[in-house]
């Protein structure tokens, strides 16, 4: 067996750069999170093909802060390198900047790591890549893939019909899919903050912007024609603050079989007209699901600002 050589960071880097256009902000003229997500997935992935020569798919998103939105007509850079590489994955760095290019002002606005698995070009199985050459970043990665694989052993609740939810639902094209016909990450993160978006929005009353996006995994893959829905229900409230949990849901079209796609949590802000946060209607459960999900969305909250400045206007 061959063994690959190893490569530096800085060989697989990528820099992307994007305007911000109307149709990708939201009534106060801010970029919505799913088209940041978006970007970053195409970005990512590029890194991750660069890196890995071979097709790639995204298994999981770290979490990611939105720290500051961007705006209309700023330029958007995104930023990626490797920092690990197992023997068929590889985690990425992400870093988003937005930048007033007539006044030459710039500002981080997001930051977070994304998961990809190589496949081999004629079977699609996960097939060897090459070995990263950075021990720092290195021992970093493998600290947070322990802590993945820790999440991903808990228990969630799933959303029913009961629930409510603010659903988005679409046929998948081609335009959605990589070139083996599975849905590409970013448009499934779109759709998940389309999803989310509504649900706030109904909480609030009023425009909101994301500004938290927890860790998210990418279960099941979803295919060209396939009808995949985005469901959203509301969890809990703080002042101006609401968390979201969503699920992604793909209904085989010749069976009418439904899997899991992808389960996530987004932190919202409400803003008011002038693009400030204000207070929103506080959330009471009323049912022993809503209550459980209530008790969870406090831990979880406690853990992110327990991490980052508040986020909480």
């Amino acid at each position: 067996m061959s063994i690959l050589p190893s490569k530096t960071p800085e060989e697989s880097a990528i820099t992307l750069a994007q305007v911000i256009f109307p149709h990708d902000a939201n009534e106060l003229g801010l970029a919505t999170a799913g088209t940041i997500l978006k970007t970053i997935d195409i970005a990512a992935s590029l890194t991750a093909g660069k890196h890995t020569r071979h097709k790639v798919v995204t298994a999981s998103l770290d979490r990611m802060d939105f720290l500051h939105p961007a705006k209309l007509w700023e330029l958007v850079t995104t930023h990626c390198r490797p920092t690990n590489a197992w023997h068929s994955s590889l985690e990425v760095e992400v870093t988003v900047e937005a930048e007033n290019v007539a006044q030459g002002e710039k500002r981080r606005i997001a930051s977070g790591y994304l998961v990809f698995v190589a496949l081999d070009d004629e079977t699609l199985k996960p097939t060897a890549i090459y070995p990263l050459r950075d021990s720092a970043l290195a021992e970093a990665a493998e600290l947070r893939k322990q802590s993945r694989l820790s999440e991903a052993a808990q228990n969630q609740i799933l959303i029913d019909e009961a629930d409510n939810a603010e659903t988005v639902k679409r046929t998948m094209t081609p335009d959605d899919a990589n070139i083996h016909q599975k849905v590409f990450g970013g448009a499934i993160l779109e759709m998940i903050h389309q999803a989310a978006e509504k649900a706030a929005e109904r909480q609030a009353n009023g425009p909101v912007i994301a500004v938290r996006l927890d860790r998210m995994s990418f279960e099941k893959p979803a295919y060209i024609g396939e009808e995949v829905k985005a469901q959203a229900v509301l969890t809990r409230t703080w002042h101006s603050a609401m968390e979201i949990q969503v699920e992604v849901i793909a209904k085989d079209h010749k069976t009418g079989e439904e899997r899991r796609v992808a389960f996530s949590y987004l932190v919202f802000i409400a803003q008011d007209s002038t693009g400030h946060p204000k207070t929103v209607l506080p959330f009471t459960p009323t049912t022993p699901l809503q209550e459980k999900r209530w008790e969870e969305a406090a831990a979880r909250q406690a853990t992110r600002l327990s991490k980052r400045p508040k986020i909480d206007g």
